[in-house]
């Protein structure tokens, strides 16, 4: 049985992090650069301050439904946690994510971490399987969202085929890939030959080490994990539930970025905003080792929408107001939940 202890606080590399954010903080200006000083500080100035605030408030609201959607999952496995804990870890969570890169794995370590310590009753097989299940229902609104919107494009925009070409490997890749892990977790002979290969990799590259130990604990980890994807996925009803949570919160997750483009009085296309935002979603998951795809997603987001027919101005402005709520106020807010949690986690919580 794999019990509390084996559960770690995910650790932040600081030094290594603060290398790859500079790295990104390069990326990013170097794009100023090319923009122009001048040019950002006169758009931004005449930014609409109460619409960003606007923003600011539909972006918690949406990461309050996709909490639910892990939330939900959570309940059903018998947790006593309330949806306001819920959010809490899941806003946590956020910060490990976008500060360690690592295609949200370390946010879901976090997320795990929090509920094993402070929710009472708890099994971190059960714990892992709702998060991950989770984890694969987001990407099933994003995906449809981006693979339908790239076709939008491709019928109604005068795009070059490279970027039709480019955004349309990337949501297919990434909702391949989804598939692909869910395709494993569902299979419990498959799922174990998967790990011992990787604890085989792991093995030789640390020679000498014994690694016995470590496979009992995996191989425990997975019979358990398997027994309780299988009670989660069972339930057609519960499934529906949380992905018409997670399609709500993708609903507001967009409603940010038009709402951004509104705040510097730019009147976006809903099909473009659903579309590029969806795309930055995605790309976000591929491992690029930079906290929070700073500098590149950000020069993406600006050359789709400049190929879509936004100015280069607007399409600058219009970005940095959604990478602005949807990765420094978020990174800051999950940064105080995490500080909240740490200094909790232990003590007695309320239920439901």
């Amino acid at each position: 049985m794999i019990s509390e202890t084996d559960v770690r606080f995910p650790d932040i590399p600081f030094r290594k992090t603060a290398i790859l954010i500079i790295v990104g903080l390069v990326l990013y200006f170097g794009y100023l650069y090319l923009v122009g000083f001048e040019t950002v500080k006169e758009q931004l100035a005449r930014v609409n301050l109460w619409l960003v605030l606007l923003a600011v408030a539909v972006s918690l609201c949406s990461n309050v439904f996709h909490a639910a959607g892990w939330w939900v999952l959570l309940r059903h496995l018998k947790y006593k946690i309330s949806l306001g804990w819920a959010y809490i870890i899941y806003l946590s969570s956020i910060f490990f994510t976008n500060l360690v890169p690592s295609a949200a794995v370390s946010g879901e370590i976090g997320k795990i971490y929090f509920i094993q310590k402070s929710v009472p009753d708890t099994r971190v097989d059960r714990t892992f399987a709702a998060g991950l299940f989770s984890r694969l229902l987001e990407v099933v609104p994003t995906a449809t969202g981006a693979i339908l919107g790239v076709a939008y494009l491709a019928l109604y925009y005068d795009l070059p085929l490279w970027a039709i070409t480019l955004c349309a490997m990337i949501a297919v890749s990434i909702a391949m890939g989804a598939l692909f892990v869910l395709a494993i977790s569902m299979n419990v002979k498959l799922l174990q030959s998967t790990a011992n290969a990787v604890l085989g990799v792991v093995a030789a590259v640390f020679k000498g080490r014994n690694m016995d130990g470590v496979r009992t604990k995996v191989g425990a980890l997975v019979t358990q994990y398997d027994r309780s994807i299988r009670e989660i996925s069972a339930s057609k009803t519960l499934v529906v539930k949380s992905l018409a949570l997670i399609y709500a919160a993708w609903f507001f997750d967009v409603s940010v970025a038009y709402i951004a483009f509104a705040a510097i009085g730019y009147d976006i296309p809903v099909g473009v905003v659903m579309t590029i935002y969806s795309m930055m979603v995605l790309v976000t998951l591929i491992p690029a080792f930079i906290p929070g795809g700073l500098g590149y997603v950000d020069g993406l987001m600006n050359v789709l929408y400049s190929l879509a027919g936004v100015n280069k101005n607007d399409a600058f402005s219009g970005t940095f107001v959604i990478r602005f709520v949807t990765l420094w106020f978020l990174t800051a807010v999950g940064g105080l939940c995490t500080l909240y949690l740490a200094r909790a986690t232990g003590k007695e919580r309320p239920g439901p």
